[in-house]
């Protein structure tokens, strides 16, 4: 058995993300809405700080010192397109700095060229905004990466990396409970147990508006989610404005198919913070100064209480420090997929050659 230099085995480890997992998908079920909020307006500004710090002091997993910055600087744009009235802003700029970014990550992964990371992220402007003309990719850049991809995909990855490094059976186990119950979902309805969402979880996840946008933005994100899986198209008006925009809002709050996806958003959400929460004796993001920890306590209090006082000011505020997170994550992304492709290698290679005889 693997054991850490402090705390609970790697074992250990993997039988309590089990039990998070379940638990995260127990209460996702039941309330998927409130679950979401709590998760994101409470955990999600507490993860994103102590992440931001583990990756500082690991580089960010980039080759040159201040790699971090272009990152950082393409999530503040990305929060400035995103909620100001920039004029003349192309359409599509949010998906060509997103992609931008994305590329660029990987080179400050393989080289120390500046000038390919310039070349780079330059194409990858131009190739973004050739992309976000395209719909489905509108949609998976845009939308899907830094969220959905973000919590659920890349968890599963890190869980799988896990697992093959240590060559650990209740690693495996933990990836298959994790997959498990996220297929759950499918079947699984809240409305089996009588759910409605709360007056205030409608109010702060947000609702369609005649000026065809959702506020807040969060419910933007089921909606793309059932069209772009052809789950629902919601057809086109055929009644007043105002009924087609209620019809939607109905089936979004109501409906077992949104409902559910609703509960899988909630889990993927939920569970992303607790398993970040969980690693302290294996990553040790916890190690930190005292000074440090003070910053990242006092604003991540600030950032819940700005919320609380001002519901559309702190959804702001979130975005940009979720983008702020998951940017400088990108080259974290890529080193991980590479480190899944090398272990894999691994294993095929000793299967080809077998055990060693004696």
């Amino acid at each position: 058995m693997t054991v850490v230099k402090a705390g609970l085995s790697i074992d250990q480890v993997n039988y309590l993300n089990i039990g998070l997992m379940i638990g995260s998908a127990a209460v996702a079920v039941r309330w998927p809405f409130e679950t979401f909020l709590f998760a994101y307006i409470v955990l999600g500004p507490l993860h994103y700080l102590t992440e931001i710090s583990w990756l500082h002091d690991r580089h960010y997993f980039t080759r040159r010192r201040y790699d971090y910055l272009l990152l950082i600087v393409a999530a503040c744009l990305v929060t400035l397109v995103t909620f100001l009235p920039i004029p003349d802003a192309p359409s599509g700029t949010v998906v060509a700095l997103s992609f931008a970014a994305f590329a660029t990550a990987l080179v400050t992964v393989l080289s120390d060229r500046m000038s390919l990371r310039v070349l780079v992220g330059v194409g990858g402007l131009v190739v973004g905004a050739q992309l976000a003309t395209q719909p489905a990719l509108d949609r998976l850049i845009g939308t899907f990466l830094p969220t959905i991809i973000h919590v659920f995909v890349f968890t599963g990855l890190f869980i799988l990396v896990g697992a093959l490094r240590a060559r650990s059976l209740s690693g495996i186990l933990s990836l298959v409970v994790f997959f498990g119950v996220a297929s759950m979902f499918a079947v699984a309805h809240p409305t089996a147990s009588g759910y409605q969402a709360s007056g205030y979880a409608r109010d702060a996840y947000g609702t369609a508006t005649v000026q065809g946008a959702f506020m807040p933005g969060f419910m933007t994100l089921n909606y793309l989610l059932l069209t772009g899986l052809g789950l629902h198209d919601f057809g086109v008006q055929q009644t007043t404005r105002e009924q087609f925009i209620a019809g939607i809002n109905d089936y979004l709050y109501a409906h077992p198919v949104a409902l559910s996806l609703m509960g899988f958003i909630a889990f993927a959400y939920l569970y992303h913070y607790l398993n970040w929460f969980s690693k302290t004796s294996v990553i040790r993001w916890n190690e930190i100064s005292r000074a440090r920890l003070a910053v990242v306590v006092a604003v991540w209090i600030v950032s819940v209480t700005l919320y609380a006082y001002d519901g559309h000011v702190g959804f702001q505020w979130l975005f940009f420090l979720s983008f702020v997170h998951v940017l400088p994550e990108f080259p974290l992304n890529h080193v991980t997929v590479m480190s899944i492709g090398r272990e894999l290698g691994g294993l095929l290679r000793v299967q080809k050659v077998g055990p060693s005889p004696g």
